[in-house]
């Protein structure tokens, strides 16, 4: 009954906000860009939610993004009733939600470019209602919510990478790590660029998206909301990303370690179920546990050391 009790309280809540929002100029705009998210909305959780089944770690990463962005404003929403966007605010939010809600229908087909788009509309929005004061005074929001827009958090970094570095330069790195430590167990293995050769199974390409690049990034942004969230120093903070990314980066190793003998010795089902979303959501999962706890190491040492200071 509490819950019955709750889910209509809510309804006519919502519904008394939108009776409001109808009634003004500004609420109509707010709602037309609204209506974009929730077009948005049913393609963003289904990737989300089918990566998340390939063993990617964005569902956690982003929803950890979203609620740590939205619990300060929940917490100050007193103190957001009072801010009042100014008319040139005001002025220029509507036109960024009006410009993207007539771009949207041109860009269907590219998911990235409805992320940009769902994510000029959210600018739009707080720049309309709130104006500047908001991001200068919720900075953490103003970091994290443009996090969750898109389902992939590292494609700039993964395009960065790409662009400054040369052609396979971290799946030749990988490939000659996992050759070395399967030579050091007594393996046959050979490296040939970003390919590991075993005499009795052929070879195995470490391909991009077996280079360990994403998990270190995962790691890294993982990083990144711990120590947001214990409210760490800033160089602290930059410790745990590059911790999480060479975490990331080692455990890659024995993965490619792990589907070179599959591929040699175990047959071709083992090796696409390591290859596969069970064998990801394993290593992941051994993956978060490790840098969890070295990460949670990390902060107590950091916190005794402040309370000797």
């Amino acid at each position: 009954m509490n819950i019955m009790h709750f889910i209509r309280q809510l309804s006519q809540q919502c519904l008394e906000w939108l009776r409001v929002q109808i009634e003004t100029h500004h609420g109509r705009i707010v709602l037309l860009g609204l209506v974009i998210g929730l077009l948005y909305f049913p393609l963003w959780i289904h990737d989300l939610v089918i990566r998340s089944i390939s063993g990617s770690t964005g569902l956690v990463l982003i929803s950890c993004a979203a609620l740590m962005g939205l619990i300060p404003l929940w917490q100050k929403r007193q103190e957001l009733k009072q801010l009042v966007a100014s008319e040139e605010d005001r002025i220029i939010g509507h036109l960024i939600i009006l410009g993207s809600v007539v771009m949207f229908p041109f860009f269907r087909v590219d998911m990235w470019a409805q992320a940009l788009i769902w994510l000029f509309i959210m600018g739009g929005i707080t720049l309309s209602t709130w104006g500047t004061t908001f991001f200068v005074k919720y900075p953490l929001t103003t970091l994290l919510i443009p996090m969750t827009v898109y389902t992939r958090p590292g494609i700039i970094a993964q395009g960065t990478w790409r662009f400054l570095m040369p052609e396979n330069f971290l799946e030749n790195i990988m490939a000659a790590a996992s050759t070395q430590v399967l030579q050091w167990i007594g393996q046959p293995a050979i490296a040939q660029g970003r390919f590991i050769t075993m005499p009795t199974g052929g070879a195995v390409e470490v391909a991009w998206r077996c280079n360990g690049f994403n998990m270190a990034v995962a790691m890294a942004v993982t990083g990144l909301l711990l120590g947001i969230f214990f409210k760490r120093t800033r160089l602290q903070i930059a410790r745990l990303i590059l911790v999480g990314a060479a975490v990331g980066l080692v455990f890659n190793v024995p993965r490619i370690m792990l589907m070179a003998l599959a591929h040699a010795y175990w047959g071709e089902w083992w090796f696409d179920f390591w290859h596969g979303s069970w064998g990801a959501q394993i290593f992941v999962g051994v993956l978060f546990t490790v840098y969890y706890y070295t990460a949670m190491a990390m902060v107590d040492r950091q916190k005794r050391s402040l309370k000797k200071v």
